[in-house]
């Protein structure tokens, strides 16, 4: 019996903070927008400040006030001019506190489909121990976050890659990647990279693993009357071959998720998909861990 994958983007969330990096998603959005018509939203999000902040501020606790709420005033004023310029159409909304969380509630409460945000270079020690609103967003978000870089690009979706093995969370990447190839009318390639590095695996150990891939794409495929026609094997680091991948086959979109690491491990690992989501030039549609995003 074929399962029922019922998602759709029907609603959409650029997050700004007006920074070059935020609006070079606009590009991408407006494609989206122009291929498949969602409910587009925009959101920018003001600093909250703490108490010892208004105490240490040569003037006056309403004085601050009046300034957040002038600046709160000129940002949604600025969002209707960005609009008007890009010729986008969306609901514009402005809010108070921690970026990464108001950008997420916001989606939840708005049921959107996928957040749009853009991707700052950050040096290794911030990488470690700062971090972004986007890294943090991507962590904690609900919905799909489609981390634009710093680099320039062509805005247009016509070739999506998915890079699977054979773990669950991997197969739900598949089965989203697959539903949005269809929405979008793109083409969907997949990737399976196997960590063999240096050792010696018998030719035929590694014909049978790719077998085994193989048809496992083509099961989780055909539950959703969908034919993957091109699957590329590789061995070796699965970043560094993701990225390598991706830039060979002219990708224009890379989806993967985020894993359920806590602690120490995330700490000092990261994952995957941290690894291509700092090193690679091609934009990134990450998945949170709990299956929100799934296309059930």
């Amino acid at each position: 019996m074929k399962q029922k994958h019922s998602f759709q983007i029907q609603r959409v969330l650029w997050a700004t903070d007006f920074s070059n990096e935020s609006m070079s998603c606009l590009s991408w959005m407006r494609w989206v927008q122009n291929r498949i018509q969602p409910e587009a939203h925009a959101l920018y999000v003001l600093p909250r400040f703490s108490d010892w902040v208004y105490e240490a501020a040569f003037f006056s606790l309403e004085d601050l006030r009046l300034e957040i709420e002038s600046t709160r005033e000129k940002s949604v004023s600025k969002l209707a001019e960005i609009a008007k310029h890009k010729g986008l159409d969306f609901v514009a909304a402005v809010r108070e506190g921690i970026a990464s969380e108001e950008i997420s509630n916001y989606a939840q409460e708005h049921s959107i489909d996928m957040i749009f945000a853009g991707r700052r270079g950050l040096s290794e020690i911030e990488q470690i121990l700062v971090g972004s609103t986007t890294a943090r967003l991507v962590r904690n978000s609900h919905a799909p976050v489609f981390v634009v870089p710093k680099e320039k690009r062509k805005a247009a979706i016509k070739r999506i890659l998915a890079p699977v093995d054979l773990n669950e969370l991997s197969m739900r990447e598949l089965c989203y990647a697959i539903a949005l190839a269809r929405q979008l009318r793109s083409e969907l390639l997949v990737t399976h990279v196997a960590e063999f590095y240096n050792y010696k695996v018998p030719a035929l150990k590694h014909h049978q693993l790719m077998e085994r891939i193989n048809r496992r794409i083509a099961d989780v495929a055909a539950d959703m009357d969908y034919e993957v026609q091109n699957i590329i094997h590789e061995t070796g680091e699965p970043a560094h071959k993701i990225i390598e991948v991706a830039a060979d086959q002219d990708i224009d979109v890379i989806v993967m998720a985020t894993s359920q690491r806590r602690g120490l491990e995330k700490f000092l690992m990261g994952s995957v998909t941290q690894k291509v989501l700092l090193a690679t030039s091609i934009p990134l549609i990450v998945l949170p861990p709990n299956g929100d995003s799934a296309a059930e």
